[in-house]
């Protein structure tokens, strides 16, 4: 085991950057390459993943809307593809993830459980690495959502289920907290944050999967909001990114307008005006 703490883990990965090494450690370097080579595979050859039944998995217990999953374990709706642009930011998230572990151990931490299998329930995940002994995941963001690794505020804005992910992944292992290695997509920052208030992990999958077994969808978990310069609702940042807002949306009738070259998706029927109509989605 290593001698150095997660605590010092960012501290030792920039003076690494700053100072180099003599010579690189031939089977970490090999290791990272695999890891990259498998997650650009992942990303280009995906067809027979498309194959697989769509299933509750530690990744996505978290999310905060179970009418979504729903539409994709139950109904099995078909949701929107995945654009090329997303594509490859998962792509870059994956690599980018490779790397980081790659530089934590050559700055001297013990990097261990990399994608290791875990279940609770019959629900299973795959972690990112145990490092010095505690549970790490790696999470590339961006700015906005540096912040909340930064300012521990994560657990007061979590829409992709960060704190379910890590909770499971913690209960499984049987520790009791687990940190978020985040990495800036923009600045190129690093930051760590350590969450100790773990969520149920066993309570959390028996009430999602209640909602999958229902013949009817859940409640939608988000509210329209109000846009101030056309007065009327739209769907906030959560459900405009959403695969299934067009069927979740169909009987309330979405319209699709750009603004700046942004997507703007209005609820319900536009008030009387003599602008051009850019037609409905």
């Amino acid at each position: 085991m290593s001698e150095k703490t997660i605590d010092t883990l960012v501290d030792d990965i920039y003076h690494l950057l700053d100072n180099g090494k003599s010579k690189p450690n031939q089977e970490f370097l090999f290791g990272m390459a695999a890891a990259i080579m498998d997650s650009v595979r992942k990303q280009l050859w995906f067809s027979s993943q498309t194959e697989k039944r769509p299933a509750l998995r530690m990744s996505n217990i978290g999310k905060p809307c179970s009418r979504a999953l729903w539409y994709e374990i139950t109904a099995k709706v078909e949701g929107e593809p995945y654009s090329p642009q997303t594509r490859l930011k998962f792509m870059f998230g994956d690599i980018a993830e490779a790397l980081i572990l790659y530089l934590a151990k050559e700055a001297g931490h013990a990097v261990e459980e990399q994608q290791k299998e875990i279940e609770i329930d019959g629900i299973k995940g795959h972690l990112d690495a145990v490092i010095d002994g505690e549970l790490v995941d790696v999470k590339s963001a961006s700015a906005y959502g540096m912040r909340k690794f930064k300012e521990a505020t994560l657990p007061n804005d979590d829409p992709f289920g960060y704190i379910s992910q890590i909770s499971g992944y913690a209960n499984a292992l049987g520790k009791s907290s687990g940190t978020f290695l985040a990495f800036d997509k923009s600045s190129g920052e690093l930051a760590t944050y350590t969450h100790h208030d773990l969520e149920d992990t066993s309570e959390r999958i028996a009430s999602v999967s209640a909602d999958m077994a229902r013949t009817e969808p859940p409640d939608r978990a988000f509210e329209t909001v109000l846009d101030r310069k056309d007065k009327r609702q739209k769907l906030g940042i959560n459900c405009s990114y959403c695969s299934y807002k067009e069927t979740c949306w169909a009987d309330e009738g979405m319209e699709l307008k750009f603004r700046s070259g942004r997507p703007v998706f209005f609820i319900g029927e536009a008030p009387e005006t003599d602008e051009e109509d850019y037609g409905t989605f």
